[in-house]
């Protein structure tokens, strides 16, 4: 990565002493209680996307991307809040433990010694260049401190192709925009071959990217393929005939 002399300097000052908390804004903490203990309320849970695309893996999340989530993971994946991965691993940690939990296959390898990849949905590499690390994949690796032996990072998936800017595209453009775009590394094809995988990502939102990782995987010859994040989006729908009706969920801003 290339030297930045004023930027390295400001991040440097903003590791040692914080602005504000990266959900509430609280000045002089990084993560207040407060946030810690807000998002953890939602708790790990199964989720589906309504439509459900064809291909969804088994999914896990945390809570609701909205409010202080969306504050949290906006700072920490593109404003320069990369000092938020520790607070963010607590819960992403709890979301794991559930996957593990709610699946047979993953737990059988796991009792048998394992291991059991923990991949990281791919970055775009301007993204990665620009963020200095693959943000997603430090998060993985952050939430498995001391149980990488049986459940090892793997950044073995990775774009074979260019993608559109998610943004401002539906259910449909995204699922066309990523079909087939997504490889497993040729030097991690053995570390997948036959072993349950979980992939881990930031937001689910229309599930395509989860559903061509999951693919992508299974083609490589993987095992049974579940995947956890940290929230899921709501999205309102255009004319609900009361506040009681309930929207799907769906993705916010593009994928990488």
């Amino acid at each position: 990565m290339p030297w930045r002399p004023g930027q390295d300097l400001l991040d440097l000052l903003e590791l040692a002493a914080p602005a504000a908390c990266g959900g509430c804004g609280e000045a002089g903490t990084r993560w207040c209680p407060a946030c810690a203990d807000a998002l953890a309320d939602g708790g790990p849970r199964r989720w589906t996307p309504t439509p459900c695309p064809p291909g969804f893996p088994p999914t896990w999340t945390g809570t609701a991307y909205r409010d202080l989530a969306r504050s949290a993971v906006v700072g920490w994946k593109d404003g320069g809040r990369a000092d938020l991965t520790p607070a963010l691993a607590v819960p992403l940690r709890a979301v794991l433990a559930a996957a593990l939990d709610g699946s047979p296959e993953h737990l059988a390898a796991l009792g048998g010694g394992g291991p059991v990849p923990v991949l990281p949905a791919p970055s775009a590499r301007a993204s990665t260049r620009a963020r200095g690390e693959h943000r997603v994949e430090a998060l993985a690796r952050t939430a498995l401190r001391g149980r990488r032996s049986v459940l090892p990072v793997v950044d073995g998936l990775r774009l074979g192709r260019r993608v559109a800017d998610q943004a401002g595209l539906d259910a449909g453009q995204r699922r066309r925009n990523l079909a087939g775009a997504v490889v497993v590394r040729p030097t991690a094809v053995a570390r997948v071959e036959g072993a349950p995988c979980i992939v881990v990502d930031d937001v689910v939102t229309t599930g395509a990217t989860l559903v061509e990782c999951a693919r992508a995987l299974v083609t490589a010859g993987a095992g049974p393929v579940v995947a956890v994040t940290l929230a899921a989006t709501h999205r309102r729908p255009p004319r609900a005939p009361s506040s009681t009706v309930r929207g799907p969920l769906s993705e916010p801003s593009g994928r990488d």
